[in-house]
């Protein structure tokens, strides 16, 4: 049976962040151009939403990439606007990361628009070459 994965929170992102970086949350909150560092509190407890706007900045203090950052807090603060823009763009916000595995992806196929097909929902994606 296939596993379901749930989607992580922006509230469990920061605090798992956090936790994982050498800044405090004060330092984390000047990066921010916040005054005071309990509003790093009120977005890893999930009170406050963070910001659109100091989405870059959070994610440049939290040493992370600012589209995954972006698209974790669209999917949660405004789902229906996300999927309109996705929509109206026919694309989505890569993270570096996701960047590099379609790159990898196209040199694999050799550029050909091959078709990716789920073999095995818990692992394994299969490249099929038309």
């Amino acid at each position: 049976m296939p596993k379901t994965i749930t989607p992580t929170t922006v509230a469990e992102f920061i605090a798992d962040r956090l936790a994982a970086i050498d800044k405090t949350q004060r330092e984390v909150a000047e990066a921010c151009g916040f005054v005071t560092p309990n509003i790093i509190t009120m977005f890893k407890k999930g009170d406050m939403k963070v910001p659109l706007d100091r989405i870059g900045a959070l994610a440049k203090s939290l040493d992370v990439d600012p589209a995954h950052l972006l698209r974790l807090a669209m999917q949660e603060y405004m789902p229906d606007t996300w999927s309109s823009i996705e929509e109206i763009l026919h694309s989505t916000v890569l993270s570096a990361n996701e960047l590099e595995l379609v790159r990898k992806y196209r040199q694999a196929t050799g550029d050909s628009d091959a078709q990716a097909m789920v073999v095995d929902r818990d692992a394994v994606l299969a490249i099929v070459l038309a």
